[in-house]
């Protein structure tokens, strides 16, 4: 048992549940306000009425240390411990972080009318609101967990924690496809890539294939544990973004594996999202006719998805994927704590992906989505690990079974054949893959209902889930004509007629041709604003 850092706003309740979670686990408490009280010998408003939040936020800073130093305690912090970027790091570092979440509104009920409180003036309430809404960030990038305390009594609060800082069990999924392989799940195996990738492949030379945002975050730490695990390694740097994956760019990544002086005994690890995934695996496969590949997934599409299956390839001017090759990797190492330093914009491109997971898979996992939605858009590690695991499960059982795409594995393809149009009009890298992927969803929805009769209500479920996780929507205008010549190039089409998938209800699905007539119609419906009924 490590030790555990309750924070969270004002009133959230964390001296009362660290009591409560400490006899619970045995283990000893620390109330970090009241240590810096006994260690100045002033109160909390005396300090800030004689030396000011300065000399406060040092004290508070000095208090963190030396609970880190002690043996394992619950430690119950201040709302504002999180305000500075040391204090954040220690916290993540020396322990598990549990965010104690509650609204403005309900902590000042809990806490009255705000004195004894130095930040909050006579408006409480005002003032209260203001703060949570600068720290919510905060709150969320700090914690591992976060566990909802409205309207809930400490002790209901406590029964949640005590299983969930128990700790997340690594899992490994099995992929029949290829010559098999496992995916490795689990926090903190960012720290094993080393030893998995010496198990999996018996390289004793790599080059790492990452961009240039991933590496300033990981790319050092993974180049020590590769080295630590007797491999040399070599640092293959692109531009972030999805421009990175051309022809071109295919072309110098594997000029640079022969400068290496990689040889068919050596391997591609690919740090990175689906842009360094694809591209990677790419030239994986295509140097000296396939060698190994290790996928380090660092974004949560390319965790739930991408990674998975064996799919490479870079964009040509025609479209995005034409030029690729199924090429399965050895392994897959996924740690799902790499997702807290993701930018929204990234987060919110895995969600779509898990959305459409979810409606292929069937009406429990849709309703578990649901439920979990408000943890998972705080990031709450055991929620989203729960998560990732769950995609994964589905997408290794389903390329398992279709290692080509020539029979299920196209269920994957739901949203996509509008999304790829879109993104392809726009220009890569204009409209982020799940947004344009949303609206495919969205379209495809509709076209079920017209094509398939499915019900009113699948559309408007998708609709609302997406709306739930805050997915834009695209504001670009496209010509009827130039979206249905774009979908031609869609690899599902047979003839040149342009094939869907169609989702009638979680789990029902199937993919038909859909003839011009209706599909100027739907093209129609979307284009104007989804006034016809449909998706809100």
């Amino acid at each position: 048992m490590s030790r555990i850092f309750l924070i969270g706003f004002m009133g959230a309740g964390k001296s009362t549940a660290g009591v409560l979670l400490a006899g619970a686990l045995d283990l000893p408490f620390i109330d970090l306000d009241a240590e810096i009280e006994r260690s100045v010998g002033q109160s909390i408003p005396e300090i800030f009425a004689s030396a000011g939040e300065d000399a406060f936020r040092e004290a508070e800073a000095r208090e963190l240390r030396g609970a880190c130093e002690m043996p394992d305690a619950v430690v119950a912090c201040g709302g504002g411990v999180v305000l500075r970027d040391a204090n954040r790091a220690l916290m993540r570092s020396c322990g598990e972080v549990v965010y104690l979440a509650v609204t403005a509104e309900e902590a000042i009920a809990r806490i009255g009318d705000g004195s004894g409180r130095p930040l909050l003036s006579v408006d409480s309430a005002r003032m209260a609101r203001s703060i949570l809404d600068a720290r919510l960030s905060l709150y969320r990038t700090s914690a591992h967990h976060v566990i909802d305390t409205s309207g809930r009594t400490p002790a209901e609060v406590v029964a949640e924690i005590v299983p969930i800082v128990a700790g997340l069990p690594v899992s490994e999924i099995d992929v029949r496809a290829g010559a098999g392989y496992t995916v490795t799940i689990g926090v903190g195996v960012l720290d094993s890539v080393g030893d998995l990738v010496a198990e999996r492949t018996s390289a004793k030379r790599v080059a790492l294939v990452t961009d240039s945002s991933v590496d300033a975050l990981f790319g050092d730490d993974v180049i020590n544990s590769l080295t630590t695990a007797g491999i040399a390694a070599q640092r293959v740097v692109v531009e972030a973004g999805e421009r990175s994956k051309s022809w071109e760019q295919a072309g110098r990544v594997l000029d640079a594996f022969a400068e290496a002086g990689l040889d068919r005994s050596s391997a591609v690890v690919a740090l990175g999202g689906g842009v360094v995934g694809d591209l990677a695996g790419f030239c994986a496969a295509s140097f000296m006719r396939g060698i190994p590949l290790v996928h380090v997934p660092t974004t949560l599409l390319a965790q739930v998805d991408s990674s998975v299956g064996g799919k490479t390839g870079v964009d040509l001017t025609a479209g995005k994927n034409l030029a690729g090759a199924f090429w399965q990797p050895s392994a897959v190492i996924t740690d799902p704590s790499v997702l807290q330093s993701l930018p929204e914009a990234e987060w919110l491109n895995g969600i779509v992906e898990v959305v459409k997971t979810v409606f292929l898979q069937g009406q429990e996992e849709v309703a578990r989505l649901e439920r979990d939605a408000s943890r998972i858009l705080l990031r709450d590690e055991h929620a989203v690990v729960d998560m990732v695991h769950a995609c994964v499960r589905f997408k290794a059982d389903v390329v398992s079974d279709d290692e080509r795409e020539a029979g299920r594995r196209e269920c994957l393809n739901f949203g996509h054949t509008l999304g790829h149009a879109i993104e392809n009009l726009a220009g890569y890298g204009t409209i982020p893959h799940g947004v344009a992927v949303a609206e495919g969803m969205r379209f495809a929805s509709r076209l079920a209902e017209v094509v398939l009769d499915a019900p009113i209500q699948t559309g408007r479920r998708i609709g609302t889930l997406l709306g739930s996780f805050g997915i834009p929507r695209v504001t670009h205008e496209f010509t009827a004509a130039d979206l249905k010549t774009a979908m031609l190039a869609d690899k599902k089409n047979r003839d040149s007629v342009i094939r869907f998938v169609l989702v009638r209800s979680p789990g029902d699905w199937t993919v038909c041709p859909v003839d011009d007539k209706v599909l100027d119609e739907v093209i129609e419906w979307w284009r104007t604003g989804f006034q016809e009924g449909g998706i809100a």
